[in-house]
């Protein structure tokens, strides 16, 4: 790097005399509540002067020098590299400029050589035209000629144009490819070294073992209970942060539970729903007791609420989207209607933005339908179809206006694609892809949907055998701020309320995890 600037105190040399005697300073004095003139020293001053442990001017001042030159060149060093990429996006410019300018010198030669055929077009000698008239030669062949020449001077000259401007657009995407990879390194280097990646810590690998499968996780609201699917029972555990300890077993599914959501309202309420299709609501009615009302339904994928929790929403396999009236304080669940008219097959994951004027779901027919509702009043209705090029496993909403979704296997190149709202209907952002750890080996499964924790703004997101922790930069790009690597495809994870823990089940080991997340 080129070192132009050179270190420089901010006082001059002669100023650093003591007060007093106006003579050269050999001591600091550490004394509290003294002014920053009163605290540098002559050898005369100290002769009057009970002080404690004063220091050596020479030394400190050597000190303060190579300290501030390595801090300096640091920051130097930084700013050197910013400055570079910015010249780099000057010449950027400057190469789209010249080439524009070149374009535009040659199209104003030409401009001007029309105009002076133009003029010469409408121009004519008197004496040579009665001249033709006399001889009676016929000039309209050469009058052909004329304008055909002028044609083929004008394809000829339009055709280099149409190629300048042709080539123009690949010439800029050429050049402004490498300025924004290297903008893109550049930016990625300096978010790394300010956003470490977190340290997640596995706590407790020694939980007892669960032969029967856990499709399902979730805290209560204050973080003291775990709700976990054991086959058809729904399993409730007291959390201390470093364990889970069984409370009871609650019976009421015939088949294995597939999703549970909580009550943020009414205290350590939640709805299961199984593969039997039953919809259990349940309500505690002491440590070890909940009670419960059961409604048939379908097998179901996904469910979430509404934020005030009077309607529930099921992603069902049978191509339909149910919708339920909920009553947590009277452990009432009441069926409302269905859309059964848009997805082909299977529904895996849906999504509300926060207005709740808009749901999307993904299924296993390709198909990412978005359906509105303008007014709470009424009923979701269609907005628009969107074919993937693969089934989507999961789709969110992170603002009422953006949601991304995430294909099943590497056809997406095991990436997430956001789209956005732009005149009405959704479109994918193009080059705003977070690529995701690439796995040609595994296929993502469903159920394990996108959990958003609103405290630390993040998501936690099970793709293929990984546990990601999505965050946000400070211009709002999300980036991966950790993950979580296992063996197995088959991981069932959620986060604690506080974002401390992440607790897993891995179905080949039949077993619990929790890890610890160290924020910075």
């Amino acid at each position: 790097m080129n070192n132009d600037f050179e270190l420089k105190m901010i006082e001059k040399p002669e100023e650093l005399v003591c007060k007093n005697h106006q003579k050269p300073i050999y001591y600091i004095l550490t004394d509290k509540n003294i002014s920053q003139k009163e605290r540098i020293v002559c050898q005369e001053c100290m002769k009057n002067r009970d002080s404690s442990k004063p220091l050596e001017f020479q030394v400190i001042f050597n000190q303060i020098l190579k300290q501030k030159k390595e801090r300096s060149e640091i920051a130097d060093q930084l700013l050197q590299e910013s400055i570079k990429q910015l010249e780099h996006v000057n010449d950027f410019i400057g190469k789209i400029q010249c080439q524009l300018e070149s374009m535009k010198k040659a199209t104003d030669k030409y401009i001007e050589s029309l105009t002076n055929q133009r003029l010469q077009n409408f121009q004519f000698s008197f004496f040579e035209e009665v001249s033709i008239h006399l001889k009676e030669i016929d000039k309209s062949k050469e009058e052909d000629d004329k304008i055909n020449k002028i044609r083929e001077e004008i394809i000829n000259q339009f055709g280099k144009l149409r190629n300048k401007i042709t080539s123009l657009p690949q010439n800029i995407d050429k050049i402004s490819d490498k300025v924004i990879n290297n903008i893109r390194k550049f930016y990625k280097k300096n978010y790394d070294d300010i956003h470490k990646t977190l340290e997640v810590n596995l706590i407790n690998n020694n939980i007892t073992k669960q032969r029967d499968p856990c499709y399902t996780l979730t805290f209560n609201k204050t973080n003291d209970l775990l709700f976990t699917g054991c086959g058809n029972k729904i399993r409730v555990w007291k959390f201390d942060q470093r364990n889970i300890s069984e409370i009871t077993k609650l019976k009421g599914h015939l088949l294995t539970v597939t999703c549970i959501v909580k009550s943020n309202k009414v205290k350590n309420s939640f709805i299961s729903v199984g593969e039997c299709g039953s919809l259990i609501i349940w309500k505690q009615k002491n440590e070890k007791e909940w009670e419960s009302l059961k409604k048939q339904s379908q097998w179901t994928n996904s469910m979430i609420l509404n934020k005030d929790e009077t309607q529930l929403i099921q992603a069902t396999a049978n191509c339909q989207i149910d919708i339920w009236d909920v009553d947590f304080n009277q452990n009432q669940l009441t069926f409302k209607y269905s859309l059964d008219e848009y997805h082909s097959n299977t529904i895996f994951d849906i999504s509300l933005n926060k207005k709740e004027t808009r749901m999307v779901s993904c299924g296993a027919d390709k198909k990412v339908i978005i359906w509105k509702k303008d007014n709470e009043d009424q009923q979701w209705t269609f907005q628009q179809e969107i074919i993937c090029m693969t089934y989507g496993t999961k789709v969110f909403f992170i603002t009422d206006d953006i949601f991304f979704w995430i294909g099943c296997d590497q056809k997406t190149d095991d990436q997430i694609y956001f789209y956005e709202q732009q005149n009405g209907n959704f479109q994918i952002i193009q080059g705003k892809n977070l690529q995701l750890e690439k796995d040609d080996q595994l296929i993502d499964f469903h159920l394990n949907p996108i959990i958003y924790n609103q405290q630390k703004d993040v998501f936690l997101l099970r793709f293929k055998r990984h546990v990601y922790i999505i965050g946000k930069t400070k211009d709002g790009e999300r980036v991966i701020i950790t993950k979580l690597r296992f063996e197995t495809n088959l991981i069932y994870a959620t986060l604690s309320e506080d974002a401390k823990y992440i607790v897993t089940y891995i179905e080949d080991s039949k077993q619990y995890q929790i890890h610890e997340i160290k924020w910075n």
